[in-house]
């Protein structure tokens, strides 16, 4: 069994003497976050000591860099740290536990957590909303929009099957028999927000067209037909979606593509292409 790290020590540091890590964790962090991060570190305070491990008269990061950083920018004068003492075995392993173990919250949940302080908090004041938890605005609509959609849709969000891209995507499908079918090959294919995409937006294409000629009086508007499911990340020769290194983009007729399949399922055993 591997040694145990110490019991650190909690106190308060002055930034200036403490040191980024040898070895960081995060390879960049973005302005916005840090400027957000900066700006809950002035609001809300420090919730969460960051792990030093002390250094003769200094002090060197073994996780929350990203806090550091933030906290220099916010022009804090001192962290609370949790104190290791020279040569504390694992530090590289804390590090990384620390960093690997923060599951973020799942954006079904956040969607539903904004909700209950919309009606039970906050009087259904959506800008008192965003001032309490100290976001947008723009991101808690974004999340409630969620919880007026598809319930499907909202489920597949929060067993973590589709993304927030591909969730918003489909509730702008507003035909139910489509949507459900999307999100069925959505979770099937893994598909990305661009594949989901093309799909609504070959919906609304094929919805105007229908609006338009029934609008102009022709006897038989043409029906909506649902389109082919086409996965986007896939590849147009064998329908695979491995290898994705190994893909590039170019414009092919269709009529060319239907010619390629026709000739690629007669040379096939079976018939079949893959």
């Amino acid at each position: 069994m591997s040694k145990r790290a110490p019991v650190p020590l909690t106190r308060m540091i002055a930034i200036a003497r403490i040191d980024p890590p040898a070895i960081a964790m995060r390879e960049t962090m973005s302005d916005t976050g840090l400027e957000s991060l900066a700006a809950s570190l002035l609001e809300v305070g420090q919730l969460q000591a960051i792990g030093v491990i002390e250094e003769a008269d200094r002090f060197r990061v073994v996780w929350g860099h990203r806090r550091r950083v933030a906290a220099e920018r916010a022009g804090l004068a001192e962290l609370e740290c949790k104190v290791f003492p020279a040569g504390t075995p694992n530090a590289e392993a804390m590090k990384f536990h620390e960093n690997a173990e923060q599951e973020p919250v799942n954006i079904a949940a956040e969607a539903t957590y904004y909700f209950h302080l919309y009606s039970k908090v906050c009087g259904e004041d959506v800008d008192q909303v965003a001032a309490l938890v100290r976001k947008p605005v723009s991101r808690v609509l974004d999340r409630l929009d969620l919880l007026r959609g598809d319930p499907a849709v909202l489920q597949a969000l929060r067993d973590d099957s589709i993304s927030f891209a591909v969730a918003r995507l489909l509730n702008q499908c507003k035909h139910d028999g489509y949507r459900a079918l999307f999100l069925s090959d959505a979770i099937r294919q893994g598909a990305t927000a661009r594949t989901v995409q093309s799909w609504v937006d070959d919906v609304k294409r094929q919805q105007r067209i229908h609006d338009a000629a029934t609008e102009a009086g022709v006897s038989s508007a043409p029906a909506i037909a649902i389109p082919s499911i086409v996965n986007m990340d896939a590849c147009v020769i064998c329908g695979k979606t491995v290898d994705q290194h190994e893909m590039e983009y170019r414009k092919v007729h269709q009529s060319c593509h239907r010619y390629m399949q026709r000739q690629l399922e007669s040379e096939t055993p079976g018939g079949s292409a893959t």
